[in-house]
């Protein structure tokens, strides 16, 4: 599904607000994965930093190793997710935080759209090489852009 706005991949306001639906449903299943295993991992590290000299037989590190082996089945999942991201031609380097970046062209300049878990739409931007933090409230030249005559930044 190729939802970019040209040949050169850029979103616009109203193209990256077209993805959400989708980018929605990935975007919480990465959150809600990613604080899974993290939290997870703690345990494990925790549970088993006090363990020396375990053996096979022993059911706690038997009971270990399954939920290490359940954990990296989630991470790999979670890399299928933030594939997902990225073949949509996102942004995911934030994604964990639940932020997610549309490729973008503002007056000839790189910028990226900023999405952000629990915005009802593309409302924000940053500079292409700066991070969500830094973000922004949409302004006229990207709202022009989109195209869009009824959008409101409400």
């Amino acid at each position: 599904m190729k939802t970019a706005s040209s040949k050169n991949n850029n979103f616009t306001i109203r193209t990256a607000n077209l993805t959400l639906p989708l980018v929605k449903m990935i975007v919480q299943d990465i959150v809600v994965l990613s604080k899974e295993v993290s939290e997870t991992r703690e345990r494990l590290d925790y549970l088993g930093g006090g363990r020396g000299g375990g053996t096979q037989d022993d059911d706690y590190a038997r009971e270990l190793d399954s939920i290490e082996q359940a954990t990296e089945l989630k991470s790999d999942k979670l890399g299928k997710f933030v594939n997902e991201l990225t073949q949509l031609q996102l942004g995911a380097a934030q994604v964990n935080q639940g932020y997610v970046d549309f490729p973008a062209m503002r007056e000839g300049e790189s910028v990226s759209l900023c999405w952000h878990l629990g915005d009802k739409e593309v409302l924000y931007w940053h500079p292409a090489d700066e991070d969500c933090q830094t973000r922004r409230p949409v302004d006229l030249p990207l709202i022009r852009q989109s195209g869009d005559r009824s959008y409101s930044n409400s």
